[in-house]
């Protein structure tokens, strides 16, 4: 009852004076275990199921609920090998054949993230409930093996095994993880479709679908139903109702909705605030808002009087923000925070977020200094180190990084040739940039994507060989989009081709008819052959299509790290 209740004090007393009067008996042991399974303590859970099995009693032999109680605890410490030794004892008991035995075992697995082991003992089952398939199709979900998740869930439909809310959660969830929202809000439609009711893991994950797709619409109609579920719940809790608002807020600000999101944060007590919430916010800012609000949050989250410790995501949107800025002063702060912090576990993610940051705020040399210093390294490592050298014009050293990442065998994608590409044409560099351009398919079977000729465009534009450019995109195998007719129109303002230039504005008023920057770029080449009357011609088109030049904007920092914005336009 103690137990049940939460009282575990009063339980592991009362379980002790058994012990001590020698009554205690498996029912009494499985009933503390379960109690300190109940307060997730899984050490203790450990402890106690090795302090029955020492007792050597024929009496206390644990049972099929024993490990029902302590197989979760190895799950949830990632204990598979102390697991495989209760499957060991559970085959010499002939216990395996309980079907809630068998499923612990394999959710252990699941849980540790050996899916292979789990999948043969799920086989091998000769009884399976629908808590024996959740438990796999969760399992393989949550550490990115979608396909085969997908592939038992639709097993499960074949064989018409009745589908809960964990099952279909699983793979709502599996979708928003691979940003296919579409998909993940399908699925939800039939869950709700089929009568089953949606959880608290359910909501945030169709939050995180339409938060990756945009869609606002949907994110809003997904607010109204989890109201109405918070409301017809019996009781409030707290936790659950955080990781709601937590995805609501994240999902806000992802639809560029910062004004929603941010009264959302409002409304939550500074107390509950934890560190997803202050995360996800700052995350807002810093790529849809304004960085330095990113900063802002960013600094009140350590000094507010209820402090949270940032996690290596925060760290990240912070450092994204100084990106934005060119704050080198805070990027340096930061960069102190974490070292002094040492944020080992993340130390990649971390490491690439400070490279990014140094190369945007000028200073490659720093962002070659923690390069040069990361234990591990990803493709993400070594583009984010180009890409610095390459925005600095230092091509050569951003084609020295890309041999020694081919040297080191890692794999070279279309993002790679594009940082290259990009390197190239920042640095003048003409002729390698083609020699790589041409060699992509047969050397490294990598398809040109419209991206690459855009690039291609923007490197020969940059040399004044407009000619070249033009054949270029008039050999393309797919149709030119738009960003490789702005490169093209951008070259034409450089060397004044005012010809080429009424082509490429002509093209690019086909795909995007209301884009200001095309009728800026062309008033200002009619502007520098001094042709007023086209300029004015122009303008007048502008106005009577109600298309609006975008402000410029700059900003400035001060000495205390303060950066201030001024706006024109």
């Amino acid at each position: 009852m103690y137990g049940k209740c939460g009282l575990l004090g009063h339980a592991r007393q009362v379980f002790d004076e058994t012990v001590v009067r020698e009554t205690a008996d498996v029912i009494s042991w499985n009933s503390i275990v379960a109690a300190y399974v109940q307060k997730d303590e899984d050490k203790k859970v450990l402890e106690l199921f090795d302090s029955m099995v020492l007792l050597n009693s024929f009496e206390l032999r644990p049972d099929a609920v024993s490990l029902v109680n302590v197989l979760p605890a190895c799950g949830s410490l990632g204990a598979w090998k102390r697991g495989k030794q209760l499957q060991g004892y559970a085959i010499r008991r002939c216990l395996h054949e309980d079907v809630f035995v068998g499923n612990a075992i394999v959710d252990m697995y699941a849980k540790c993230k050996r899916l292979d082991d789990a999948n043969k003992i799920f086989e091998l089952m000769e009884v399976k409930d629908v808590v024996s398939w959740n438990a796999l199709v969760t399992g393989y979900s949550q550490i990115g093996r979608f396909d085969e998740a997908l592939g038992l869930f639709e097993r499960m439909r074949e064989e018409k095994i009745d589908l809960n809310v964990v099952t279909w959660s699983a793979v709502i969830s599996g979708y928003a993880q691979r940003d296919l929202g579409y998909e993940a809000l399908n699925i939800f439609k039939e869950m709700r479709l089929s009568g089953a009711e949606p959880n608290v893991i359910t909501l945030v994950s169709v939050l995180s679908g339409c938060a990756a797709i945009g869609a606002l619409r949907q994110g809003k109609e997904t607010h109204c139903y989890a109201i109405k579920q918070m409301l017809s719940l019996e009781g409030s809790n707290t936790e659950e109702d955080l990781m709601v608002t937590n995805a609501l807020i994240d999902m806000y600000a992802k639809c560029k909705e910062m004004k929603i999101a941010q009264a959302m944060f409002d409304d939550i007590d500074r107390r509950d605030r934890n560190v997803v919430t202050w995360t996800v916010m700052i995350g807002g800012y810093a790529q849809h808002g304004d960085a330095n609000d990113a900063l802002e949050l960013f600094s009140a989250m350590l000094k507010d009087e209820y402090s949270v410790i940032p996690n290596a995501y925060t760290i990240s949107c912070a450092l994204v923000a100084c990106a934005r800025l060119s704050s080198l002063r805070i990027g340096r702060q930061i960069h102190a925070y974490v070292l002094r912090q040492g944020y080992e576990p993340t130390i990649v993610f971390v490491a690439n977020c400070l490279i990014d940051m140094y190369s945007k705020s000028g200073d490659v040399d720093a962002a070659r200094l923690v390069f040069d210093n990361m234990s591990q390294r990803n493709t993400v490592s070594w583009t984010s180190l180009m890409t610095g050298y390459g925005m600095h014009g230092r091509g050569e050293e951003a084609l020295q990084v890309f041999n020694v990442m081919r040297g080191e065998g890692l794999p070279i994608d279309g993002v790679t040739f594009l940082v290259v590409l990009y390197a190239c044409s920042h640095s003048g560099m003409v002729d390698e940039g083609m020699n790589y351009f041409n060699h992509m398919k047969g050397d490294f079977g990598v398809i040109p994507g419209a991206e690459h000729y855009a690039c291609m465009i923007d490197i020969l534009g940059r040399a004044g060989r407009l000619d070249e450019a033009m054949k270029l995109i008039e050999h393309m195998p797919m149709e030119p989009t738009s960003v490789v007719w702005v490169a093209l129109l951008s070259a034409c303002r450089v060397h004044k081709n005012v010809d080429l230039a009424e082509h490429a504005a002509a093209k690019l008023s086909e795909l995007e008819s209301e884009n200001d920057g095309t009728y800026t770029l062309l008033s200002n080449i009619y502007a520098n052959a001094k042709r007023w009357k086209d300029v004015a011609r122009i303008r007048s088109l502008m106005k009577h299509s109600g298309i609006r030049k975008r402000p410029g904007c700059s900003w400035v920092q001060g000495k205390k790290g303060d950066c201030y914005i001024f706006c024109r336009g």
